[in-house]
């Protein structure tokens, strides 16, 4: 299984459903990317919604992420606010 690093980004190549803490269903669609926002446990993690019908919503799935930092993205983002 692939070990993603926290800030980077995960593109869906599926279509899916989930269901928030409210109980409203959203649809993913292919192509829609999250981000990797906090390692949770060995198995787990948090990602962040950031396009889509779910931009915004949170959820912890199930993947590893080795817990360093994805250096290139944060740089870009500094970058970007300079």
């Amino acid at each position: 299984m692939r070990k993603y690093k926290i800030g980077e980004k995960i593109q869906f190549t599926q279509n899916a459903i989930i269901e928030t803490n409210k109980g409203k269903k959203v649809k993913i669609k292919k192509g829609d990317e999250a981000m990797v926002i906090r390692k949770v446990d060995d198995e787990c993690a948090e990602i962040v919604y950031v396009t889509g019908e779910a931009a915004g919503l949170s959820q912890v799935i199930a993947i590893e992420v080795d817990g360093e930092l994805n250096a290139n993205y944060f740089a870009k983002k500094i970058m970007e606010e300079l």
